[in-house]
């Protein structure tokens, strides 16, 4: 994401930068490796180049078939076969001149807390310091190094680890940097060359791979219906990781000048409020649902009858199934009069001027309803 004056806003108001997700929970997931499926040439034969190739067709095949999370500990259990490590930590995350802003990330073998004690220790950390906008190089610290900031040697003696490494990639499509770090608590096996360049050849495959699977996360719950919302992967800052075409063209129907890369202000504000409610605009409808430290958006056009008051909207429907005024009267018990009055009002916000119009105005709702997500079931 480029730094512009507008991000910089969004980081201040909404600063406080979401926890990394510890991934013990996912430790229980069986993995599947894609090669297992192939014999002959493609048997491991001990070289880098085989090991490499292997490990990006399970990588692959994994972000297609995984939710996230699951992703991520997966990742880090295929590269652990290739690699040795001890702990990761991996995410995305926009480069400042102030450090790096964690947009969503994961650890590895590693605490929750160990992201809450890395913050107070950003400002010194030599990794993020040295691969400040540096893509495709790997970076190794040792904690013993001369020059490392007391404060950060702390940190890291209180997580047991002694080598460090960084790599990190950035995704021009939505600006966003993908950073990969891996930790060895022995002092005495220190990171070598031939370490750092395996990083760097997985970290652009890491990025390729996790677009893969927020693609996927958005269309492994698709339901059949007639309209299909458009969707998008965004986080608490409303940097939006991955969307639909079709969800940048209904947003643009409320905000013209939208793209696909950060949330109108209103939408971002929407997320924080928390109030299980969908956005509400003059055009557009856009469903939140929170995901592993993430959020997916669903957004629709807005039908035309959501202009109406809900007095409005039941006479009109009354009416569209053929009743008469008088008829509607009764129904909702008030006078012929008051019925007529709702009508007007219905066609003046519709722009209509032929009641052959409303049962299909009536479909259009009926199908947006049917595709909604269906409400939490509260206690």
């Amino acid at each position: 994401m480029t730094v512009t004056a507008d991000t910089r806003r969004v980081f201040d108001q909404w600063g406080e930068m979401p926890a990394a997700i510890p991934l013990d929970d996912y430790a229980g997931a069986p993995l599947q490796q894609r090669s297992a499926d192939f014999e002959g040439t493609l048997a491991g034969n001990g070289t880098a180049t085989r090991g490499l190739s292997l490990f990006l067709l399970d990588l692959y095949a994994l972000a297609n078939r995984t939710g996230i999370g699951e992703f991520e500990h997966g990742f880090f259990r295929l590269l652990s076969q290739h690699l040795a490590f001890d702990a990761g930590w991996t995410g995305v995350a926009t480069h400042t001149a102030n450090g790096p802003v964690m947009h969503n990330s994961f650890v590895y073998g590693l605490p929750g807390e160990f992201f809450t004690d890395w913050q107070r220790v950003r400002d010194c950390d030599p990794l993020a310091l040295g691969s400040m906008n540096s893509y495709g190089r790997a970076l190794p610290v040792s904690i013993v190094a001369p020059g490392i900031d007391q404060r950060f040697r702390n940190w890291a003696i209180k997580y047991g680890l002694a080598q460090l490494m960084v790599v990190s990639a950035l995704d021009h499509r939505f600006g966003l940097a993908t950073f990969l770090s891996v930790y060895r608590r022995a002092l005495d096996k220190p990171f070598s060359a031939a370490d750092a360049q395996t990083l760097e050849d997985v970290i652009p495959h890491l990025s390729a791979a996790l677009t893969i699977n927020r693609s996927f996360q958005l269309t492994r719950e698709r339901g059949e219906g007639v309209t299909t919302p458009a969707r998008a992967i965004c986080d608490s800052f409303g940097a939006v990781h991955q969307a639909d075409k079709a969800f940048e063209t209904i947003l643009r129907s409320e905000w013209p000048g939208y793209q696909n890369q950060h949330l109108p202000a209103p939408l971002i504000a929407h997320l924080h409020a928390d109030t299980g409610q969908p956005y509400v605009g003059e055009t557009v409808t856009v469903n939140c649902s929170p995901v592993v430290g993430l959020f997916q958006l669903e957004a629709r056009q807005r039908s035309p009858l959501d202009r109406l008051s809900p007095r409005e909207l039941s006479a009109i429907k009354l009416y569209g199934d053929g009743l008469s005024h008088k008829e509607v009267a009764q129904r909702m018990a008030i006078s012929p009069t008051t019925v007529r009055h709702y009508l007007r009002c219905a066609y003046k916000k519709l722009g209509m001027h032929d009641k052959s119009q409303i049962p299909w105005l009536l479909g259009l709702r009926e199908n947006a309803a049917a595709n909604a997500p269906a409400p939490d079931q509260g206690d």
